[in-house]
């Protein structure tokens, strides 16, 4: 059962996903969870307050998505599975995508904020870490592996960002499948065996 916090969470994502930083109102909040406007600043003292924990749970969603990659027992089985599991973030919680990777208020908030800075570096590394470790077992091809995690999470927040769009198929199906094949585009340039499927890999 969700706590109020969490619900608080849920409504100002909501809300703001729907009228942006300046629509955000503890009121309307307040009103759409259903307590007091002053039972709100129990849980948080303001809007500026609120919207950084918002943006915290969208980082710290999408990292636990990813830290069980780790748990497989080849680098090029965990790099997929980091692939796998961000894809399964997007499904999940398209909402948190859109707020963490598209928003500008996101931006903003990143730059004025050290800790969320660190939280959005997070997934970066974890990243960067896969592709390192793929370079050092000869899969991947000599590379800068911070630039090729670059290279790979632009990728992925644009194809997402189209998805989010309307401008890609809205079904599950299609958009997975049509994801794994732009993931084999980029895997043409940057795998020493390229042949080598993913399926063949995650077997």
């Amino acid at each position: 059962m969700s706590s109020t916090k969490d619900i608080i969470l849920a409504c100002s994502l909501d809300q703001y996903l729907q009228d942006g930083y300046r629509g955000l109102s503890m009121r309307k909040i307040a009103s759409k969870v259903g307590i007091s406007a002053t039972a709100i600043y129990r849980h948080y003292s303001n809007k500026e307050e609120l919207f950084h924990q918002v943006i915290k749970n969208g980082f710290g969603t999408y990292t636990n998505y990813l830290l069980p990659a780790t748990q497989e027992e080849t680098a090029e089985k965990r790099f997929y599975k980091t692939l796998e599991y961000a894809l399964d973030f997007v499904m999940d919680h398209p909402r948190y995508f859109e707020l963490i990777f598209v928003k500008s208020d996101t931006k903003d908030e990143l730059a004025n904020h050290n800790d969320l800075r660190k939280d959005s570096k997070i997934s970066f590394d974890f990243y960067t870490a896969r592709i390192n470790e793929c370079i050092e077992t000869g899969y991947f091809k000599e590379d800068h592996p911070g630039e090729v995690s670059a290279l790979l999470l632009s990728s992925y927040i644009g194809f997402f960002s189209l998805y989010i769009g309307g401008l890609l198929p809205r079904s599950k199906k299609e958009i997975k499948q049509l994801y794994w094949r732009s993931v084999e585009r980029i895997m043409s340039g940057i795998a020493v065996d390229s042949a080598a499927t993913r399926n063949e890999i995650m077997k």
